[in-house]
């Protein structure tokens, strides 16, 4: 979303600060503004996901006449490689190749933005891996080459919605090693996350364009980072390991690769942060922002879920944040919300501490598995723990259906309500009167995502994971 801004007096930046994207002219991109600026601070290839008409390009084209660069745009989708090389041809001799090249090749360029590169040709997105990643075009080094930026319109996901502006039919989802060659991957605003003043100013073409130089801003970042990272370094990489194993356990995997880039972007963008007037001490947000622009899985159809990133976040920090004999950290570093309960139990830690545990396991579940967790729940800590009220609620009201005994009249119709019940009683024949119960309370509704049979494996296991043991069985 950009319009062209005539007025001086600030716009909308990072919490009130320095506006960057803003001062370019750009509407609703304030909350990015660290994170370009780390991009451009490192000279680390950023990838804009977004559908049309929200400024990718634009972006970049103004970003790179601030900083004086010499700027190309390749239309990914109808991109050749002698786009980029020129034509190659016999030199003088006959023995070598020299290309003939155009004012368009990559050559002399300072400043690359690969657009539709979701459209383009596998064999094209192969030989841009070094380009990104390396600044290398046929093993020849790119000396002027600083920054590789990419845009994509984000894929249409399997279920979507083809009038749906989130997915586009034409885009293919990144390959996933070229998605991780970007260390910055974000997904950029459009019309609904604008706020009202932000939709009025872009309608009426009101940019709240103020003066700042983006080459100082560049290099104040550079030299807050390399302060940052000597006092920091330690802390910040204990997070970035503890990060990886809790977005493990969300289901969202990053590479050892990308690791290691998680070090230097939360660097950068708390380096960035305070070049843009934010607090110091702020470096816990500073880093849930770099977590969640440093996600290759932005790029797919189905992004990861911001509550699953945000919860991995806030773990992670608390967790580095302790000693490493400290029991909560043993704790906290179990990315199972179950095993972790357990875990907390035999640690024994205290009642308080466990009862956010156990909300917080029930939470981290789906809604067909939470009424067998809170029975497991129930069963290993009603007689022998002191919970609180706030996790007490949750538990007893879930488990409710399974715990007490009812009769359950419902009339049947042939197809699939009766396969479904005959389902049940094949699966319960000779199991406890618990299991039964769990099935016939989440019948039919609740199985009509989940099958009984799995619902039933499910709930078993979390019943060995708490060490209970039904009436008859051994633990």
């Amino acid at each position: 979303m950009v319009v062209i801004g005539r007025k001086r007096h600030g716009g909308k930046g990072w919490r009130g600060g320095l506006p960057l994207t803003a001062s370019l002219g750009v509407v609703g991109w304030g909350r990015l503004d660290p994170v370009l600026l780390a991009a451009l601070a490192t000279e680390a290839p950023l990838l804009l996901v977004g559908a049309h008409g929200t400024a990718k390009t634009l972006v970049a084209e103004r970003v790179a006449v601030a900083l004086g660069l010499e700027f190309r745009h390749y239309n990914a989708s109808l991109l050749s490689y002698d786009d980029l090389v020129g034509i190659p041809m016999p030199d003088e001799s006959g023995h070598a190749l020299r290309f003939v090249g155009t004012p368009a090749n990559v050559w002399d360029a300072e400043f690359v933005l690969f657009d539709e590169i979701s459209r383009c040709r596998p064999d094209l997105q192969n030989k841009l891996f070094p380009l990104v990643h390396e600044r290398k075009v046929g093993g020849v080094p790119l000396p002027r080459l600083q920054h590789r930026w990419a845009a994509m319109n984000p894929p249409l996901a399997s279920d979507g919605d083809l009038l749906d502006e989130a997915g586009y039919l034409g885009a293919e989802p990144l390959d996933a090693a070229l998605a991780d060659r970007f260390p910055f991957v974000v997904r950029v605003p459009g019309w609904n996350e604008l706020d009202a003043a932000e939709r009025r100013s872009l309608v009426l073409a009101d940019a709240h364009a103020g003066e700042v130089l983006l080459p100082a801003l560049v290099q104040e970042c550079r030299r807050l980072a390399g302060g940052l990272q000597e006092r920091e370094r330690t802390r910040i990489a204990d997070y970035a390991v503890a990060v990886v194993e809790q977005l493990r356990g969300a289901r969202v995997v990053l590479s050892p690769r990308r690791a290691t880039m998680l070090l230097r972007n939360i660097v950068s963008v708390h380096a960035a942060v305070v070049a843009l007037g934010g607090a110091a001490s702020a470096i816990e947000e500073s880093a849930a922002v770099a977590l969640a622009a440093s996600l290759p899985q932005t790029a797919d159809a189905e992004p990861p879920s911001r509550v699953a990133v945000e919860g991995s976040h806030r773990q992670a920090w608390q967790l580095s944040l302790l000693a490493q004999d400290d029991a909560w950290r043993q704790v906290l570093e179990e990315p199972d919300p179950v095993k972790r309960v357990d875990l907390a139990d035999r640690l024994e830690v205290d009642d308080a501490g466990l009862a956010k545990l156990v909300t917080q396991a029930l939470g981290a579940v789906s809604q067909q598995r939470r009424p067998g967790l809170a029975t497991a729940l129930y069963l290993r800590f009603h007689a022998a723990r002191n919970l609180t009220a706030a996790a007490w609620e949750p538990v007893v009201a879930l488990a409710r259906g399974v715990l007490e005994a009812r009769v359950l009249e419902r009339r049947l119709r042939a197809g699939v309500e009766l396969d479904g019940w005959r389902e049940i009683l094949a699966a319960t024949e000779s199991g406890h009167p618990l299991e039964r119960r769990l099935a016939l309370d989440g019948y039919p509704e609740r199985w009509n995502v989940v099958g009984a049979k799995a619902a039933l494996r499910t709930f078993r296991r979390d019943l060995r994971t708490l060490g209970v043991a039904l009436d008859g069985e051994a633990t």
